[in-house]
């Protein structure tokens, strides 16, 4: 009766570890896809709030979840975890401090860790995208997941564009100084320019007037064409080799 008594607590034990391994793997196996919707979500939520006294605490939660779970869909090796962990705890630390001040060279660092980790992690993609031997939904989740966070990336280069260039975009015919979009406001705004320029749509209301921004723009503006002749072109080529696969198998 002793003995039985004690397997208990050791059979309960090994069940909640078997649990735990299947929602790790779960959430492994799923995991661009789930930054894909964290993504979307960082982009699309925020602005319903626009007016809350609140809006940045909730734009940098959502920022934060997107830093640490962009971190897990990379995790493969002990070294590239290390090397993503030693770029996001000066990211993770920017982000916060910048919200209780006004100081430009805060924001100006925020902004060049954003960059770095942003870097990382679209390097890291790129090389799953194009090493990857099937086109599996994970993939073009990665795909998308590597276009969004290039335009993110450019978003935090024009930030610190404007905050040195002071005047380099134009915001409806106004500055940012004149169109009241301070520090903290102006990495939201420049996210919205920069998916307009990399998708090249060019609706005008925001305008890069110095040459430096506008040289970056065109950049950016070159990555979304080659990001369509290279990345979709590598993911096309993946399923018709695997449906050609799929019929030698079937004959």
């Amino acid at each position: 009766m002793a003995r039985w008594v004690q397997t208990i607590p050791l059979d309960i034990g090994m069940k909640t570890v078997d649990t735990i391994h299947n929602v790790q793997h779960v959430f492994f196996r799923h995991r661009f896809g789930i930054l894909f919707v964290l993504l979307i979500s960082t982009l699309l939520i925020p602005p319903y709030f626009q007016a809350s006294t609140w809006i940045d605490t909730l734009w940098r939660g959502l920022f934060t979840c997107v830093l640490l779970w962009a971190l897990y869909s990379i995790a493969g090796t002990q070294r590239i975890l290390l090397l993503a962990a030693l770029v996001l705890i000066p990211t993770l630390a920017s982000t916060w401090l910048v919200e209780d001040s006004h100081q430009k060279f805060l924001a100006y660092i925020d902004n060049i860790t954003n960059i770095i980790y942003f870097g990382l992690i679209c390097f890291f993609l790129s090389k799953y995208i194009l090493t990857s031997s099937r086109a599996t939904l994970e993939v073009i989740f990665a795909a998308m997941c590597l276009y969004i966070m290039l335009a993110v990336l450019w978003a935090a280069i024009y930030t610190n564009l404007e905050l040195y260039y002071v005047g380099a975009f134009s915001f409806n015919g106004q500055f940012s100084t004149e169109a009241g979009i301070d520090s903290t406001g102006l990495f939201r705004q420049m996210i919205y320019f920069s998916f307009v320029t990399i998708s090249t749509l060019g609706y005008g209301d925001v305008l890069p007037t110095h040459r430096v921004a506008q040289n970056w723009a065109a950049v950016e503006t070159m990555i979304g064409q080659f990001y369509i002749a290279i990345i979709l072109a590598r993911l096309v080529s993946l399923y018709t080799v695997e449906g050609q696969r799929r019929d030698l198998e079937t004959r």
